[in-house]
């Protein structure tokens, strides 16, 4: 059925139907008047008749085709014509009841209006017909005639309600369907797209999940690495720096130990070397303490203690620095106050870091310790009378390394490691810290500590199951013979016109054969030699990698072909104007050189430093070198590029690591720029820069008879897979 199709509840039929019946009619009425004839009938009048009804089918047809609704009337006018021409003509007795005959099908051809139509023109026709004499055969036979059509008229009509009934609640539910269905084939399609936008999501997240076990397995080789590496240089700093610090103080404050006596300039330059010997022995401690944090190593020694003791250590400590900053103390320390049940070295460490930085960040007023008790802990509360901290550094001052982003906290020195490790201490002990402030006015520090240790607690401070994690796996030792290296180590043949490449692999795999080689013949006999699992490539470009493919010899076919893009280390540092790199500690020695390998004389010498003190120190070799430099020296990039441009020096001595602008920056500024002149530069740092492990910007694999689809698929997994592990060492045996 059409989509717009619609039930109005007419039991219509096609006018042909009825014509052709007319016909059937007309041809039993000559077949019935020769079998059975009757006196009233003659084969003139009945021929006469099918003539009539044929020509009558045949205009009905005409008109139906040329338009439905005039064939449909017609059809009713000539069946009427046909009824009554019967009566007249052919003297059929009781021909007036068939007058129902167009009524009923007035009902069937058009509707119940044209049945009404037609039963009271039937009506009005037949009582007409029934006055004029000898129009009917049977005048008394109209009662009956009129009768017999309403009587017709109202059976089609009960029909007919019913059936338009039937059709409305048939039309209705019909509609409902169809609805239902449109929104049945809306929810399949999209059901069909959730269905693909799921199947996609799916994908993405196995993607995803195998990225962040990677990840996950690279965090936690970084943070092993890391803390092993942490604790091994701190415990190798302290040493040294112990010699170094005893012996400057020796030499600063008992110079006569040593049958010597001390300048001015001297003594200065001693006192620096002992304040930042002192400054980094705090910071290696500091380091020492959040490695053992991080690795779960520091061990609480708990005891009873009372709070007054370990507040009157830590005032002592800082009672110099408060004195010689003008600053009053207040101590408020209620009566009531329990012993806690603590370490107390880490609660001393912990009172003492809070003390100095309050002193440290005071610069007039008044510093007040307190401590009060609240139900089952003791609160510990340090307030000053600073400026502060800033609402956007409240979130992160107990992050490692965090400090405030105003001059005011980065001025005052630090590493940024106290206040993350005495939060670390006070969890540890079951307790929390916190900080208000408010700008202008100070900042006060705030811990808790429980009284006693809750029962919770004390399986973890006992460390009772620490040394076994809870995803410890088993597992199986595996017994076979250990073959001699040269039956399992890979082997790669490495061509490479600079000859920096093997040199730089060796560093990073001691499991992998590296074969060097220059040139393509280098490389081919290298092949014909023995067997190898690739030959690398460092090309300049992706197009050379094509022309290599020929080059193998027939013994070694099937090889595979990579080819990468590795640049030499000091290439693009070079290019823009960088003569070389001092690495601390520098010596007069380094200085010398440095001077020397310029070839010229040099009168005005640039040193660029945000330290102080590096900039002192670099002044004072300089003019022990030579007395007669002019020396400036700038605290920033942006002031360095202002001292270029203003009156080039001769020489500049270029820090890396400098806020606003590095380094890295005002090299690259002085390079692009055409109004600074180009001046000669040495990098000043404490890492050399150029220990940055080289990359390559790209990746091609290549064989003689190309890759299949298979090979292509299990190459673009097993590289995705190596891509999303750590970078480390390489498996000793890749499969």
């Amino acid at each position: 059925m059409p989509k717009d199709a619609t039930f109005d509840g007419k039991l219509l039929v096609s006018p042909q139907s009825v014509l052709i019946a007319v016909l059937t009619v007309a041809s039993l009425l000559s077949v019935g008047a020769q079998i059975f004839p009757y006196p009233w009938l003659t084969t003139s009048r009945i021929m006469s008749l099918v003539v009539f009804l044929t020509a009558i089918a045949i205009l009905g047809a005409v008109l139906t085709n040329w338009k439905p609704a005039v064939g449909r009337w017609f059809t009713i006018l000539a069946l009427s014509l046909t009824v009554h021409l019967c009566g007249w003509w052919l003297h059929f007795p009781g021909s007036l009841v068939l007058a129902v005959i167009p009524t009923a099908f007035a009902a069937i051809l058009i509707g119940l209006s044209a049945a009404a139509v037609t039963a009271s023109g039937e009506s009005l026709l037949v009582l007409w017909l029934a006055q004029m004499p000898g129009a009917v055969p049977d005048p008394a036979t109209t009662p009956a005639a009129l009768l017999a059509i309403w009587v017709i008229f109202a059976a089609v009509f009960a029909a007919f309600y019913g059936i338009r009934q039937e059709a409305r609640w048939f039309a209705d539910y019909f509609a409902q369907a169809q609805g239902r269905l449109e929104e049945a084939r809306a929810h399949r399609a999209d059901l069909m797209q959730t269905l693909d936008d799921l199947a996609h999501a799916n994908r993405q997240l196995a993607l995803m999940n195998h990225r962040v076990i990677a990840l996950q397995r690279i965090a936690e080789e970084a943070q092993k690495a890391k803390t092993s590496f942490v604790a091994r240089v701190s415990h190798e700093f302290r040493t040294p720096l112990n010699m170094i610090i005893g012996l400057t103080d020796l030499i600063v404050e008992k110079p006569e130990i040593y049958d010597a006596s001390l300048s001015p300039r001297m003594r200065d330059a001693l006192r620096i070397v002992h304040r930042n010997s002192q400054h980094l022995s705090d910071m290696v401690n500091d380091v020492l303490d959040l490695s053992r944090l991080e690795t779960d190593h520091l061990v609480l020694h708990r005891e009873r203690l009372a709070l007054q003791e370990i507040v009157e250590v830590a005032v002592e400590a800082v009672r110099p620095l408060l004195e010689s900053k003008k600053l009053a103390l207040c101590i408020e320390i209620e009566e009531d106050v329990p012993e806690v049940y603590c370490d107390r070295t880490r609660i001393e460490q912990v009172v003492l870091n809070l003390l100095s930085n309050a002193t440290r960040y005071t610069d007039q007023g008044q510093i007040t310790i307190g401590a009060t008790r609240r139900a089952q802990t003791v609160c510990v509360r340090v307030t000053d009378t600073g400026q502060g901290i800033a609402p956007a550094d409240r979130e992160r001052i107990f992050e490692p390394f965090a400090q405030g982003t105003s001059s005011i906290w980065r001025d005052k020195g630090g590493s940024g490691l106290g206040l993350s490790i005495s939060k670390q201490f006070i969890e540890l002990h079951g307790g929390r810290i916190w900080v208000e402030s408010r700008e202008g006015i100070g900042t006060t520090f705030a811990f808790e500590l429980p009284i006693s240790s809750p029962i919770d607690n004390l399986e973890n401070a006992t460390g009772l199951g620490h040394q076994v994690p809870e995803e410890w796996l088993w597992h199986e030792r595996r017994s076979r013979p250990k073959l001699p290296d040269s039956h399992f180590r890979p082997r790669i043949v490495v061509c490479d016109e600079t000859g920096d490449l093997c040199t730089v692999l060796h560093h990073f795999s001691d499991d992998i054969e590296l074969v060097e080689t220059r040139k393509r013949i280098e490389a081919a006999a290298a092949l014909q030699q023995a067997p190898a699992h690739a030959l690398l490539l460092n090309l300049s470009s992706l197009a050379e990698l094509h022309s290599w493919v020929g080059t193998i010899p027939k013994e070694s076919k099937g090889t595979p072909i990579i080819g990468c893009s590795v640049p030499r280390s000091l290439g693009h540092a070079r290019a823009r104007g960088l003569l070389g790199q001092i690495i601390k500690p520098i010596t007069r020695t380094d200085v010398a050189h440095t001077l020397q390998s310029l070839g010229t004389s040099v009168k005005r010498v640039l040193v660029v430093d945000d330290g102080p003190d590096e900039v002192a120190l670099l002044c004072q070799m300089l003019w022990a070198y030579d007395a007669s430099l002019e020396i400036v020296t700038a605290q920033n990039g942006k002031e360095a590029l202002e001292r270029l441009h203003a009156n080039p020096p001769d020489l500049m001595l270029l820090d890396i690591v400098m806020p606003e602008m590095d380094g890295w920056q005002v090299l690259e500024a002085m390079a692009d720029s055409d109004e600074i002149p180009k001046t000669p530069t040495f990098f000043v740092s404490a890492q050399d820069p150029y220990e940055r492990p080289p990359r390559s910007s790209f990746m091609a694999l290549a064989t003689e008879e190309g890759l299949s689809l298979t090979q292509l698929l299990r190459c673009s997994l097993a590289v995705s897979d190596l891509l999303l592990q750590p970078d480390g060492t390489p498996d000793p045996t890749p499969g």
